[in-house]
């Protein structure tokens, strides 16, 4: 059994990559996994040693959520030699890198969020003086609910002080870096900035800026401009390009720095997904509508992004309150989610309309259609509706014909003129509206949640008040994706899979299922939920 630190178990390989490898350890004192990597033994002289693991201890400095956390910096013998190791959190949902391989390049909506992240993340290291120096899809780690992390913090920056005596070593990857960083020059926090803007140009198009070989990359990325990312396909909107297309700037000056990205990110991403602390644009913690009671703790708390709210959430346990009930509720077609508490009182209320519709049913069918209003022995009248009541009701429609036969409001006489429908929009449009439902659901947005809705299921459910009682919009905490949504569109009609844990004050709950979305105005709106599924979490 190989071990480190006298307390980390090396359980398996987990990857190399040009400077070391990480294995997937347990922490025996601690009882906990984690991520151990080691120095490789080439690089492993006493100089770099030292500055590795100086380095690691310098980035276990480093206190955010979007930030893998280290634990421990050292040397120890291994298989015979001595090596420098470093123990991390260990990161268990893969990294952005394997993301895009799976699913391809990312709408805006995920790309702003995940970004604003990342944005924050590195903000907070330039802080406290440490620059990145590698930012690309494979440092950026996605943990069990899908929150960004940026690993490697420090490692880099040992590893490039020793360089000029390392013929032909270079530091980082060719794809992210800064011309700066290729020429040899200053590196600084907008070198940062830069590589996070290939990072972002990579997740939008499919694709780094620049590709070929990396000698070739390298000139590119000091001598050319990318090509607009819409011009390569990606789904965005213009803000957005002309944001990433100013981080990849070639003069770093130019550049805006790691706070003002994360800030601009977050407004495309509707100022959802973190509380960077508020000279960096942060929502305030008093007087902040929309915002549930946990979030607005998280933002006290100084935390960033939808991790702030895991490690609070987290941090309160079971919470002591009652979930749901513990059998799953299944059912082929419904219109909105199981789970509120408030249903016996909308139960009420529809039954009282029915024995309102039946009494009248009754009392049409005893007075029958031709019934006439006439005095009662006693001077009281019966209700009825008359032929010629009847017929004046009538005369509009017969009035709205003119004699050549033609409708007023069609002189050509081929009927009212239909207006032309909107075509509908992309399935990935359907997968931002149901995306977006439930991340607005737990800022407790009514008005956005309400009008992604259809104007069939609007007449359905009667109010925006009707629809959070139904929904326990005021009792969300948080939400995550288990799965993303994924869509595929029929005509009119798109179909939008999606998996996702719903976080209540009175306790957690798995849906999953298939939102129906219809084609309204050209715009996907929300009609139908179909084989819902709601487990306790």
């Amino acid at each position: 059994m190989r071990r480190v630190g006298k307390r980390f178990v090396l359980v398996r390989e987990l990857g190399s990559g040009g400077m070391s490898s990480v294995f997937l350890g347990r922490d025996e004192v601690l009882d906990r996994p984690v991520a151990v990597k080691i120095l490789h033994p080439d690089l492993d002289d006493e100089e770099t040693g030292a500055l590795f693991r100086r380095e690691g201890r310098t980035a276990a400095r480093l206190s955010h959520p979007n930030i893998v956390q280290v634990y421990d910096a050292g040397e120890d013998a291994m298989e015979g030699r001595e090596v420098s190791y470093i123990v991390m959190e260990y990161v268990s949902g893969g990294d952005l890198k394997g993301l895009m391989n799976r699913r391809g390049a990312l709408p805006e909506a995920m790309l702003a969020r995940l970004g604003a992240d990342v944005a924050a993340a590195l903000a907070h290291a330039h802080e406290r003086g440490i620059v990145h120096r590698d930012v690309k899809p494979q440092n950026v780690l996605l943990d069990e609910r899908g929150n960004p992390k940026l690993t490697d913090f420090g490692i880099a920056r040992a590893l490039d002080t020793t360089q000029e005596s390392r013929a032909g070593v270079y530091l980082g990857t060719a794809a992210y870096s800064s011309p700066e960083q290729l020429q040899g020059h200053k590196v600084t926090p907008k070198s940062d900035v830069y590589s996070l803007g290939a990072t972002l140009y990579h997740v939008a198009t499919g694709e780094p800026p620049f590709t070929g070989a990396p000698i070739e990359v390298a000139n590119q990325q000091v001598v050319r401009n990318p090509d607009p990312p819409r011009e390569r396909g990606a789904s965005m909107g213009e803000g957005l390009e002309t944001l990433i297309l100013e981080c990849l700037a070639k003069d770093p000056e130019v550049r805006p720095d790691a706070g003002r990205v994360h800030g601009k990110l977050r407004e495309k991403a509707g100022g959802r997904g973190d509380a960077f602390p508020e000279r960096l644009g942060a929502k305030k913690a008093a007087g902040h509508t929309g915002v549930s009671h946990a979030v607005g703790a998280s933002q006290a708390a100084g935390l960033s992004g939808f991790g702030a709210l895991r490690r609070k959430l987290g941090s309160m346990g079971s919470r002591g309150v009652a979930g749901p009930p513990e059998e799953t509720v299944h059912f082929p077609t419904r219109t909105f989610r199981s789970g509120s508490r408030q249903r016996r009182v909308m139960a009420a209320l529809i039954g009282a309309v029915l024995l309102l519709l039946l009494a009248g049913a009754v009392a049409w069918a005893m007075l029958g259609p031709g019934a006439v209003t006439t005095p009662s022995a006693t001077g009281e009248r019966q209700a009825g509706v008359s032929d010629a009541d009847r017929g004046a009701a009538e005369a509009p429609a017969e009035r709205a014909a003119t004699p050549s036969g033609e409708t007023a409001g069609n002189p050509s006489g081929g009927g009212a003129a239909v207006e032309e429908a909107e075509p509908a929009p992309p399935p990935e449009e359907a997968e931002r509206v149901v995306f977006d439902m439930y991340v607005d659901q737990s800022y407790q947005r009514v008005d956005e949640t309400w009008a992604a809705l259809s104007g069939r299921l609007q007449e359905e459910i009667g109010s925006k008040e009707q629809w959070a009682e139904q929904e326990d919009l005021y009792t969300f905490e948080y939400m995550e994706y288990l799965s993303v949504p994924e869509a595929t569109a029929s005509g009119e009609e798109a179909r939008v899979a999606f998996e996702a844990r719903l976080d209540h004050t009175w306790g957690s709950e798995v849906l999953s299922g298939i939102w129906v979305c219809v084609n309204e105005g050209g715009e996907w709106k929300l009609d139908r939920l179909e084989d819902e599924n709601t487990t306790p979490a």
